[in-house]
């Protein structure tokens, strides 16, 4: 059975829209740190040698050069895994996008005494 959209305001749209934002950034960073983390142990050292400092410095700096690939692979992580549904933008649909019929103002008694 398909889930129902629901219906969210403006305002709740956009702050769902910086979380998706945020959560897009802290996975790509995330995928950064892990890269550094390889390399340092592909390097025959050990991660525990480095401070948190050194290993966020190098993060940011692959952060820097490989943007647009880890943001890619975040934003496709984010919108293919289960664990991370409620933070997917492309469901969201506020009242203004919705296209329905206008409700009718006519009571059922006068429908029935039209006739």
């Amino acid at each position: 059975m398909a889930k129902a959209a629901r219906s969210l305001s403006p305002k709740q749209i956009r702050e769902r829209m910086q979380q998706h934002r945020t959560a897009v950034a802290v996975l790509a960073r995330q995928s950064a740190r892990r890269v550094i983390k390889a390399q340092i142990k592909a390097a025959g050292l050990k991660v525990s040698q480095f401070t948190a400092r050194d290993i966020s410095i190098r993060a940011d700096a692959w952060f820097d050069a490989h943007r647009v690939e880890l943001i890619a692979e975040a934003e496709h992580t984010i919108a293919t895994s289960p664990y991370f549904a409620r933070w997917r933008c492309a469901e969201l649909e506020s009242d203004a996008q919705k296209q329905t019929q206008p409700i009718s103002t006519t009571s059922a008694v006068q429908i029935l005494g039209a006739k």
